[in-house]
C-alpha cells in the first residue's frame, strides 16, 4: 500500500499544472509575484499579424480575477501582463515603437500629456532582441509602480499605477490588438 501511495504522489508531484497551451506554449495557471502573492490567470491569447503570423502570446495574471475592464483597472492588487514571441526574433525597439503607437490610440491627449515622461521612459527601457520562447512582462507592484522585464531583464519600476495602466490599455482598451485577443487574455467566452 505505502509503494502504491508513493508512485501516486511521485505521479502527482511530477506533473506540472498549465491552465492552457497555444502554438506550443504552456501558459501556467498561476505566477508568484515578488513577495509571495499568488497571480491567476485570467486569459489568454495568440497576437496574430494580418491573419497569418503568430507573433506572440499574451497572458493576463490578476491578483483579483475579474473579467471586467473597469474592476480591472481600478484594483490597487498586484497585475502581470506578460508575452511570450513566437517569431524567431523580435526587435524589443520595434516592440517599444508599436506600444508607443498603441498607447496613443488607447488614451485621450490629456493622459498622454500628463504621463509623457513615464512613456518616454518605458518605450526606452524597450531594448535589444527578444528570440523565439523569450518575452517580458508589464507588472503592477501595488505602491511602486509599474515593473518592466524583457527577456528576463527587469529594466526598471515606473513609478505609479495610472503608467500601468496605460500599457495595460494597449491590450484591454477600447482599441485592442483585435477584439478577440482582448476577450482572450480577460478570459472571456466567445462565440
Amino acid at each position: 500500500m505505502r509503494k502504491i501511495i508513493l508512485a501516486v504522489l511521485g505521479i502527482v508531484l511530477s506533473q506540472t499544472v498549465h491552465a492552457l497551451q497555444l502554438e506550443g506554449v504552456d501558459v501556467p495557471e498561476a505566477v508568484s509575484a515578488g513577495d509571495g502573492t499568488e497571480l491567476r490567470l485570467q486569459g489568454a491569447a495568440v497576437r496574430s499579424f494580418y491573419h497569418v503570423i503568430d507573433g506572440y502570446i499574451g497572458a493576463l495574471y490578476l491578483e483579483n480575477s475579474t473579467s471586467d475592464v473597469a474592476s480591472i483597472l481600478a484594483d490597487d492588487g498586484y497585475k502581470r501582463m506578460t508575452f511570450t514571441v513566437l517569431l524567431s526574433k523580435m526587435s524589443a525597439r520595434k516592440i517599444g515603437n508599436a506600444f508607443y503607437e498603441a498607447i496613443q490610440i488607447n488614451t485621450s491627449p490629456e493622459e498622454q500629456q500628463e504621463l509623457e515622461k513615464e512613456i518616454k521612459q518605458f518605450v526606452t527601457m524597450i531594448d535589444g532582441t527578444v528570440k523565439r520562447g523569450e518575452g517580458g512582462s508589464f507588472e503592477y507592484i501595488p505602491g511602486q509602480g509599474a515593473r518592466v522585464t524583457v527577456a528576463g531583464e527587469v529594466k526598471g519600476v515606473i513609478p505609479g499605477k495610472k503608467v500601468f495602466n496605460t500599457i495595460l490599455k494597449v491590450w484591454i482598451g477600447e482599441t485592442p490588438p483585435t477584439q478577440s485577443f482582448k476577450n482572450g487574455v480577460l478570459g472571456r467566452k466567445t462565440t
